[in-house]
């Protein structure tokens, strides 16, 4: 009788301590987090190139609009040929070499002349002719003199961002010539030695113009932009971290005039706007010009992204233990132990709670997929299982989540290629438009940090900026 008595309590007693374990919350302790000291993913410079192309007609418009439709000089002396001149133009040509603007201006003239051979000083000091001066006119009373003026302008930037420009008369022709024939002299060529002084007074004045145009304050402006952190929903912000410009010489085909501008820059994704100091704009670099861009891209992401993530490839994943399920909730990234990542898994069913779990994430840079590897659970939680007998259940979830540890991350950088695509495509400002052809979006390398995930993306590409002078 009490041995049976004892069976019976041996057996009520088990039933108890299994009834009691089918109806506990399992949850180990939080284990210690850490991070081994290595080396960051330093940040490296790239070269953004933009091919800007500019439509002059509305700047050939504004000048046609600005120069005189006539202008007039004069040259006199007592002594010799005194003339009066007077120039009407017809419209502007203008036109382009590969590395020059050309400026033609064609119209006719007239000159009002007078000639004193001998002049004598008179007792007043002041001069008097000999005989009777002569006059005579040109163009005046009938049809205007030709005449042909041909200027040759290079425009630059110079590396305090200042435009420059270098404007020389290459041709001043008189088509038609001016003869005093009572005297039989040729002033065509007295004409136009005296003109072309003045036509040189102009092109000093054409630059001096030209460099007056503030270029800096503007430049100065749009660095100041670039070194915003720019929204990319839902992935973060995009920091540029810009460090320099470049630029090339300008070319012109037909109306349109070309150059390339380079960014050097150490672009970042993150998921918090980063706060940064203010970097003053350095001196330009002159650099050849450059097809496209290559350009790293380090995307600092917070665990807090990566466990969506996660959470979203495994939420209410069903576990199945001898025809009892439990059902994942949650599975969240909360940090790092040396160089593997800490998983917390949180679940329901038959069983309720939670475990702590370690994996090491593996970039497979050809096929773009994230890989958990070496998954296991942490040490105090395994240490926790064995004591709680819930070996059994712990090694069937590390078994499931193991199934599901390739993450193919291509349609998420796609996603995020056409983000970046679409913020780089269309008018920035009146008259000023992008146009961005992104090619692809690669994971190239991948760090733990303490509280993100530093990976480096490569992007490939071409961007274009077209400018409208008529707007």
């Amino acid at each position: 009788m009490v041995r049976m008595y004892r069976n019976l309590t041996f057996i009520n007693g088990v039933l108890l301590l299994f009834v009691l374990m089918a109806c506990k919350t399992i949850e180990p302790s939080l284990p210690e987090l850490s991070i081994q000291n290595r080396d960051k993913i330093e940040p490296e410079v790239s070269r953004l190139n933009v091919d800007v192309e500019v439509n002059m007609n509305g700047m050939f418009a504004e000048a046609e609009k600005s120069t005189p439709l006539l202008f007039d000089g004069s040259s006199s002396s007592c002594e010799g040929v005194s003339y009066t001149y007077s120039f009407s133009r017809e419209p502007i040509s203008f036109s382009t070499s590969p590395s020059q603007l050309e400026t033609k201006i064609q119209g006719g003239f007239s000159l009002d002349l007078s000639y004193c051979p001998l002049c004598i000083t008179l007792w007043n000091g002041k001069e008097s002719c000999t005989v009777p001066r002569i006059y005579a006119s040109c163009g005046l009373n009938e049809k205007k003199r030709g005449y042909t003026m041909r200027y040759l302008t290079t425009l630059g930037l110079s590396k305090d961002y200042r435009l420059t420009a270098k404007t020389e008369l290459e041709e001043f022709t008189i088509k038609d010539p001016c003869e005093l024939t009572f005297l039989n002299y040729d002033v065509t060529e007295r004409v136009e030695k005296e003109i072309e002084k003045e036509l040189k007074t102009m092109q000093t004045k054409m630059d001096e113009d030209i460099e007056s145009f503030e270029v800096k304050s503007t430049i100065e402006k749009a660095w100041k932009e670039l070194q915003q952190s720019i929204p990319i929903a839902p992935y973060g912000f995009f920091q540029l971290n810009p460090l320099s410009f470049s630029t090339t010489d300008l070319r012109y085909e037909d109306q349109t005039a070309k150059f390339s501008l380079s960014l050097f820059f150490s672009p970042m994704i993150t998921t918090e706007p980063a706060m940064k100091p203010y970097q003053p704009l350095t001196e330009m670099i002159p650099k050849t010009r450059m097809e496209g861009f290559s350009i790293l891209t380090d995307v600092a992401s917070s665990y807090d992204t990566l466990s969506s993530i996660l959470s979203n490839e495994f939420k209410d994943e069903v576990i199945s233990i001898k025809g009892k399920e439990i059902l994942v909730r949650n599975l969240k990234v909360i940090g790092c132990q040396s160089d593997k990542l800490v998983l917390r898994l949180e679940f329901d069913g038959f069983r309720k709670g939670k475990v702590y779990m370690v994996c090491r994430p593996e970039m497979d840079i050809e096929k773009q997929v994230l890989t958990l590897k070496d998954i296991d659970f942490e040490l105090k939680t395994k240490a926790f299982l064995l004591k709680s007998a819930e070996w059994l259940l712990g090694n069937r979830i590390r078994n499931e989540i193991a199934k599901k540890a390739k993450i193919d991350m291509s349609e998420n950088l796609n996603s995020l290629l056409a983000t970046l695509e679409s913020k780089l495509n269309g008018p920035l400002a009146p008259g000023v438009n992008v146009f961005s052809d992104l090619d692809e979006l690669r994971l190239n390398a991948l760090v733990l940090g303490k509280t993100h995930l530093y990976i480096r993306t490569k992007l490939t590409g071409k961007v274009k900026i077209a400018i409208d002078s008529n707007e």
